[in-house]
Parts: structure tokens; C-alpha cells; sequence
């Protein structure tokens, strides 16, 4: 009868309430450079339990695990170098990760050839800035036009697809998951873990269109929406939230679909973009209150799967950390 791997036996541990025992099944493990272990000591190590919660251990461990041969670490240790998550921030180094890691792993090829056809500085900034085409000046709401190219948004989509779970709240009553009474489709949240080199390169871009800093952008939200699914009239701010979401950015990633336009009522304006437009508009006004004139729906598809992502913009810098997985 096959054994259980050492992550399946460290959780089996936990499970039982076996908290030390898990800890120490892992780190012996880890002591002998075991890549499964290092990987998920350090995924331990981001969220906080059963150990401490530290970046720089993290970091660490998915370095290690990497050099051990576990690819999907060697690839979150880009990132966290590429974001400055347990230590300094340096793209160059970042990028330099995955090329050594482009030799053997073709995900890693992948990211590598899609930042090359980047127009980027040395520094992993956009180099140049895209047009935005205004639709309202109050509010403010606006276009940039391919944003994205079709290869990124196609990174994107196969990046999420796996990933992808029904649209859910919680229930204030039970505290259950329940269907979202509002939108009607399945996403995924690519958090500092599920994201690679090139989401990270794709939200400096946005913050750039949007003249804010990267660290004020909530990670990347992907949506899927069949038809009869949509997203009913809504406005982004969060009631009572003193990092409001002041701006949002939604880039279409795909085209072949009917239905599913961007439509803004107060204003009287609909927009349904090509693959990698995006549209940006302001949901707060000058005083930080909500403008309830930027209420928008995303209207109900009728063919195909319109395919979005969005980057919700913060007032101040957000941490993403506390947000767990799909």
C-alpha cells in the first residue's frame, strides 16, 4: 500500500490537532532539502499557521524549495523578489529567477517570452504610457485601448481557469457560503501566491494608466461569466471602509460574446471592449465620499463566455496577505 507523502502526513497531523508534530514532520523533512516540504513550510509560514507568520521565512523556504527542484517555488520566490515580500524588491534579480528557470520548466518559458515582448525599464515599469479616451469627465470614466495584448490576456485566462469557483457571499444570519445575490458568475482572486512575474507586470501597468502606486491596487480578480450570468447594478466602495476603493480598472480578456456591456445609468453610457481594453473610472468624489452616479452593471451575457479582470484601487496602500485562496 503506497505511503502518504510528507505534506499529506504533516496535515493529516494538523488535522488531528497535532499542531508540533505537523511542525517538526515538516521541518525534518525540510532539514533534507525535501522540495514538498520546504514548499508547503512556506506556504505555513505566509498564512500563519501552525507557525508564525514571516515573509522573510517564506521567502527563504520557497529560495530553497526551488533550488530543490519544486518549480511552482521557484516561481512564487520571482515574485516575492519581484514585490518585496520578506526582503527587498528588485525586478532585475525577479527576472534573472525565472530566466534560470525558463531552462527546465516551461511555465517558467512562458512568463519569460511574454515580459520580453514587454515594453518595460530595466526597472520593470511600463515605458511608455497609454492613451486613455475619456467617456465622462464626471465622473470620471475612461478607455485605454488594448491595455493588454491578446497573448497576456490569454496567460491570464489559463491562469485562472483552473481556479475558477462560483460567485458567493457570506450569509450574515448563518455565516454559510451562499449564491451572490448580485453577480452571477464564477472567479478567482490571483493573490500574491497564485499570481506570476507577468500578473505583477500587468498591475504595475494598470496603476500606471491609473496614476497610482501598485501598492494601492487590490490583487487581480477574474471573471467568468455564460449566458444569463451578469453583474447587477452595483458601486465598488465598501460600506464604512477607511481604505476605500477610490478608482477601478476592468480589462476585457476576451471578445466572442454577445451581451455583456459595461453600463453606467446615471450617465447613460454602456461600453463592451475588444480583448485588452480596459475601462477606468472613479468611484469616490473629491471629498472621498462615494459617487453614486458611478453605479454600474455589467449587463447579462447572452452567447459565448465573457472572460474580465479586475483591479479594485485603494485610497492608501493594501495589504493583500489576509486573503486566502479560492
Amino acid at each position: 500500500m503506497p505511503q502518504p507523502d510528507i505534506v499529506e502526513r504533516a496535515n493529516a497531523l494538523l488535522g488531528a490537532g497535532q499542531a508540533q508534530a505537523a511542525v517538526d514532520c515538516l521541518i525534518d523533512a525540510a532539514k533534507r532539502d525535501n522540495p514538498d516540504a520546504l514548499h508547503e513550510l512556506a506556504l505555513w509560514h505566509v498564512y500563519g499557521h501552525p507557525v508564525p507568520r514571516s515573509f522573510a521565512a517564506a521567502r527563504g523556504l520557497y529560495e530553497k524549495a526551488g533550488i530543490a527542484g519544486h518549480k511552482a517555488a521557484a516561481l512564487t520566490h520571482a515574485v516575492f523578489v519581484a514585490i518585496g515580500a520578506g526582503g527587498p524588491a528588485d525586478w532585475r534579480t525577479a527576472l534573472a529567477l525565472v530566466e534560470k528557470a525558463a531552462a527546465h520548466d516551461p511555465a517558467a518559458a512562458r512568463q519569460r517570452d511574454l515580459i520580453a515582448a514587454m515594453a518595460l525599464t530595466p526597472a520593470g515599469a511600463p515605458a511608455s504610457l497609454f492613451a486613455l479616451e475619456s467617456l465622462s469627465v464626471s465622473p470620471k470614466v475612461a478607455v485605454a485601448r488594448a491595455l493588454f495584448t491578446p497573448n497576456e490576456c490569454d496567460h491570464i485566462v489559463a491562469l485562472s481557469a483552473p481556479k475558477m469557483v462560483p460567485s458567493v457571499v457570506v450569509d450574515p444570519a448563518t455565516h454559510r457560503q451562499v449564491p451572490h445575490p448580485i453577480r452571477t458568475s464564477e472567479g478567482t482572486v490571483l493573490g500574491p501566491i497564485q499570481q506570476d512575474l507577468v500578473i505583477h507586470a500587468l498591475d504595475r501597468r494598470i496603476a500606471a494608466i491609473s496614476g497610482t502606486r501598485v501598492e494601492q491596487g487590490e490583487p487581480l480578480t477574474v471573471l467568468r461569466y455564460v449566458p444569463g450570468q451578469q453583474y447587477r447594478l452595483h458601486h465598488d466602495c465598501l460600506p464604512g471602509e477607511p481604505n476605500q476603493r477610490v478608482m477601478t480598472a476592468i480589462i476585457y480578456l476576451s471578445d466572442d460574446y454577445d451581451g455583456g456591456a459595461t453600463q453606467f445609468p446615471a450617465i447613460d453610457t454602456e461600453f463592451r471592449g475588444a480583448i485588452g481594453d480596459a475601462i477606468l473610472f472613479v468611484n469616490t468624489l473629491a471629498e472621498g465620499r462615494v459617487d453614486e452616479r458611478s453605479r454600474h452593471a455589467g449587463l447579462p451575457v447572452t452567447r459565448g463566455e465573457k472572460w474580465v479582470c479586475t483591479r479594485w484601487i485603494r485610497s492608501r496602500d493594501f495589504d493583500p496577505w489576509g486573503m486566502r485562496p479560492a
